[in-house]
């Protein structure tokens, strides 16, 4: 596997232990591969590849995108799994590529067959985990990182309070939160929406109090760290406008009910 980050110094040698391993593994394997030649191509996946095969780079160099974006490139000797959402990951080849092809599933009830056919299969699979974790510290700046913080609320427990400060924003990705006004419920919160933004855009006090109205966990990130955490997460900006529209017409509802 070659980075096109700047790995850290360990990255190599466990690129050639994961080599060793996989040669290895497929020189025990009462498994015969079915040969498939690529040639260059923008989409593999589109000439031959299989997302329920389990290749072994024999030849050349196949890269992997997610979402256009290079993450990283199998060379030979490298054992590629399938991925689980193929859709946004793509592997492209910019010149031949030689690969031995195994059904995913007959590869691994051959390997559970023989326990040390299976303790490789385990280092292989631990190893190339420790791999990406390399990869994924490569390829994130240090200026993205966040001290954000979790907290976990029970039904009826307070999770913001009316008229306090706004020193954080809350990202609640499990349960749900009624939102009250003077002791008024005048909405609802539920998973994957933000909480408290507004108040610290605004520079104001919080303008309701959140009650969890299940039990409920939430993603803290101190306002200091807001904008870091936005720069970082452009996704996090529609999220925002989402949760922001979805308030103001919940609200014009209810205008709309008093004045009827």
């Amino acid at each position: 596997m070659i980075s096109v980050a700047e790995a850290s110094g360990g990255f190599s040698a466990l690129s050639r232990m994961y080599k060793r391993l996989v040669n290895e593994l497929i020189g025990q394997l009462p498994l015969q591969p079915q040969t498939l030649p690529l040639a260059p191509t923008e989409d593999a996946f589109k000439h031959g590849m299989c997302e329920k095969t389990t290749y072994v780079i024999k030849g050349g160099m196949l890269g992997m995108r997610c979402e256009e974006r290079k993450l990283f490139i199998w060379d030979e000797g490298d054992l590629v799994l399938p991925d689980a959402g193929n859709q946004e990951v793509t592997y492209y080849a910019e010149s031949a590529v030689l690969l031995a092809a195994y059904p995913t599933v007959k590869l691994v009830e051959c390997i559970l067959e023989e326990s040390h056919l299976a303790r490789l299969w385990t280092r292989i699979l631990t190893t190339q985990q420790a791999m990406l974790v390399r990869l994924l510290a490569a390829h994130i700046p240090d200026e993205s990182y966040t001290t954000t913080g979790f907290a976990y609320f029970e039904p009826g427990d307070v999770i913001i309070h009316q008229g306090e400060p706004a020193d954080f924003v809350l990202s609640l990705f499990e349960g749900e939160a009624d939102v009250i006004v003077d002791d008024v419920v005048v909405g609802s919160v539920s998973e994957g929406e933000i909480v408290g933004a507004i108040a610290l855009l605004t520079h104001s006090p919080r303008s309701a109090t959140v009650r969890a109205r299940s039990r409920c966990s939430v993603v803290k990130v101190p306002k200091h760290e807001f904008k870091d955490l936005i720069r970082s997460n452009p996704g996090m900006i529609h999220s925002l406008l989402t949760d922001m529209a979805r308030q103001i017409k919940t609200l014009n509802g209810q205008v709309v009910e008093l004045s009827a």
